[in-house]
């Protein structure tokens, strides 16, 4: 597989562009991407799944803790559990209300606000793809248009950023992988 970018936004351009869009201002735009933000780690650390209506369904996957050894010098460490993040194409199924009325609970603003911010962030993030541009979005990761070898096929690629690998990690934070046997 092989991508087909030529440009990335910036950070201040996508919240400049997404409070345009949405009709809100800069720090309540901040404010709402950072609740999105939270809302959606919370549900990983809790393997519920979040849809972004019209863009995907993002689910994680808590990888059990596991003993690793070294054939070499056949030391044992136990490496603590993780959760990975990851996104699927929007299932349709899915009713949209539940994050609207979770983000504006969150976010204390109101259920229009807050569709219309959800509505204008899917929005920018679909239109620069199609635009050949990749989108980093702070807190949740950076989508990307991928291409089959053939270039027929186009796919959204979803992923999380550190902030996001950290927070939907939080439980497992605290621990370190451990030597368990030495030679």
């Amino acid at each position: 597989m092989h991508t087909n970018l030529t440009q990335k936004m910036t950070q201040k351009d996508f919240i400049s562009n997404l409070q345009k869009t949405c009709h809100l201002d800069r720090p309540q735009c901040t404010m709402l991407l950072s609740a999105l933000s939270r809302l959606m780690a919370s549900a990983g650390v809790e393997q519920i799944p979040v849809t972004l209506p019209g863009l995907g369904t993002f689910t994680s996957h808590k990888h059990p803790e596991y003993i690793k050894e070294d054939p070499e010098t056949g030391l044992q460490t136990l490496y603590p559990p993780r959760i990975t993040y990851r996104m699927q194409p929007e299932d349709t199924s899915v009713e949209h209300g539940l994050l609207e009325r979770q983000l504006a609970e969150t976010a204390r603003t109101s259920a229009p606000e807050v569709g219309s911010f959800l509505s204008a962030l899917v929005q920018m993030v679909l239109a620069s793809l199609h635009r050949g541009e990749e989108v980093e979005v702070k807190g949740i990761g950076r989508f990307q248009m991928i291409n089959s070898n053939q270039g027929e096929i186009q796919r959204i690629a979803y992923t999380p950023d550190e902030e996001m690998k950290q927070l939907v990690n939080a439980p497992f934070n605290i621990f370190e992988p451990v030597v368990i046997r030495q030679k």
